[in-house]
């Protein structure tokens, strides 16, 4: 079962988060704009996108992620995954890979030795899923989730 994730604009929650010197709200009708041309591409492709990380990871959505995930937009700094939250960007297909790299974070908890092993995994996963939708040609990887998934490649 996926989880039920939406795009959430939710003008207080970006309000705090921002740290820039320009005035919200120019900065808000940005967020909306920018995540209105995102949303085309979220909604197309997130079904899609869930259940490729979960093959790829090996990790049922239901056994370490919340069944409800709103994906919130926000302007500048680091996105981050609890609560999802995304910076906009001029590049939906750049917002796209961000997207899928917090929603990896969200679906792999533990089991890794690092952060930085932990973030290895992490891009692999989001680098197979852009791959798998077209947006990626193929390039190769220190371990092939196709062949195994990631939490195969733990248990060893």
């Amino acid at each position: 079962m996926h989880p039920i994730t939406e795009i959430v604009y939710n003008y207080d929650y970006a309000k705090r988060l921002y740290r820039g010197e320009g005035n919200f709200e120019d900065v808000w009708r940005n967020i909306v704009g920018r995540g209105a041309d995102f949303e085309t591409v979220f909604n197309e492709y997130i079904g899609v996108i869930l259940d490729l990380i979960e093959k790829f990871t090996g990790f049922a959505w239901e056994e370490f992620a919340d069944l409800s995930m709103p994906i919130y937009l926000i302007e500048g700094g680091e996105s981050f995954c609890h609560p999802l939250s995304l910076v906009v960007s001029d590049d939906p297909r750049a917002m796209l890979e961000d997207c899928i790299y917090q929603l990896a974070h969200r679906n792999m908890y533990f089991g890794f030795v690092s952060d930085g092993e932990q973030a290895g995994w992490f891009t692999d996963v989001t680098a197979h899923v852009l791959e798998d939708l077209g947006v990626e040609k193929p390039a190769r990887h220190a371990h092939d989730l196709r062949v195994a998934s990631v939490k195969h490649y733990l248990k060893r």
